[in-house]
C-alpha cells in the first residue's frame, strides 16, 4: 500500500500534468518566442516596409502573445484590423477582455527584422474584414502622428522606446519637462517601466510612488515650469495639473516635481514629488 506522502506526490504530478494540457489552457495558445527588443525605425521607413494591404504579426512585448493583422489605411500611422476572429480574441485578451485606448509596446517581425512599435486596443472608424472587430485600431512608429491633430503622441512614442529598450537612453538626454512627461505617461498608461528611468534611485524604492500607477482609467495632464531660486542647470521645479479618473470618479490634482542632475552632462532625475 502506498504511503500518504507517495499518494500526495502522485496527485501533485497528475495536477501539474493536467494544468499544462492545451485543452485546459485559459489563455490563447499564441505565444511567440520574442526578442527582448525591437529596432526603432522612423515612420517614413516603416511606411515602405509595411504598405497598405500587407499582413503581418503583432507581438505583445510583455506577454509574448501574438496575432495577425492587415494594414488597411493610414498615412500618418498604420490603421490595421485583426485578420480573423481568433486574432481579435487574442487582442481582446491582452486588454483583459475590454477594449481600451491604453498603449502597449509591441514588436513586428518583417523581412528578417524586428520592429519596435506601439498600439492601442480600441476599435473605431470603419472595418471591412469578417473578424468580429467593429472597426480598426492604430499602430504607431517613431515620429508617426495622429490623423486629426497631426501631433506626435507622447504615450505611443515612449511605448515605442520601451519596445526598443531605449527608455534609459532617452531619459539620460531628456529635458526636465520631458522627464516629468515620462513619469506622467507611465501613470496614464499604468506602466511603471515607462516612469522608472525618470526617478532617482531613492524614489524607485518608494512604495507610495508605485501605488500611483494603479487604478487610473483615464488621465490628462499639463506641465508648467515654475519659478525657482536655484540655478536651473543642476536643479529645477515643475508643476503639472492632472485630471484623472478611476473607480471613485474624477480627481483634479496639482503635482510639484523637484528634479536634479549632478552636472550638465548628467540626466535629470525626479528627487521629490509633492501633491
Amino acid at each position: 500500500m502506498l504511503k500518504k506522502s507517495a499518494i500526495g506526490a502522485v496527485i501533485m504530478i497528475c495536477f501539474l500534468f493536467l494544468s499544462h494540457q492545451p485543452s485546459l489552457a485559459k489563455e490563447p495558445l499564441t505565444y511567440f518566442p520574442i526578442a527582448k527588443k525591437g529596432e526603432v525605425l522612423s515612420w517614413k521607413e516603416v511606411n515602405e516596409l509595411l504598405p497598405k494591404g500587407s499582413t503581418f504579426k503583432v507581438i505583445d512585448l510583455e506577454t509574448g502573445f501574438y496575432f495577425n493583422v492587415q494594414r488597411r489605411a493610414g498615412n500618418r500611422h498604420a490603421d490595421v484590423q485583426p485578420l480573423t476572429k481568433d486574432d481579435t480574441a487574442v487582442l481582446k485578451h491582452l486588454y483583459n477582455g475590454k477594449w481600451s485606448w491604453n498603449r502597449r509596446a509591441i514588436l513586428i517581425p518583417v523581412n528578417g527584422r524586428m520592429l519596435a512599435a506601439s498600439m492601442h486596443g480600441m476599435p473605431h472608424g470603419s472595418g471591412a474584414l469578417p473578424n468580429g472587430f467593429p472597426g480598426h485600431f492604430c499602430i504607431h512608429f517613431l515620429g508617426s502622428s495622429t490623423h486629426r491633430s497631426r501631433n506626435v503622441d507622447p504615450s505611443h512614442q515612449l511605448m515605442i522606446l520601451k519596445a526598443g529598450d531605449q527608455l534609459d537612453r532617452y531619459a539620460s538626454g531628456a529635458s526636465a519637462k520631458d522627464v516629468v512627461s515620462m513619469f506622467l505617461v507611465g501613470m496614464k498608461q499604468q506602466d511603471y517601466k515607462i516612469a522608472k528611468p525618470s526617478l532617482s534611485a531613492q524614489l524607485q524604492q518608494d512604495e507610495e510612488i508605485h501605488d500611483q500607477f494603479k487604478g487610473i482609467t483615464s488621465m490628462q495632464y499639463e506641465i508648467k515650469e515654475k519659478s525657482h531660486r536655484y540655478p536651473p542647470i543642476v536643479r529645477t521645479e515643475l508643476t503639472a495639473k492632472i485630471k484623472s479618473f478611476d473607480e471613485d470618479g474624477k480627481h483634479n490634482i496639482t503635482y510639484s516635481f523637484f528634479l536634479e542632475r549632478k552636472s550638465i552632462t548628467d540626466g535629470w532625475k525626479i528627487i521629490k514629488i509633492k501633491r
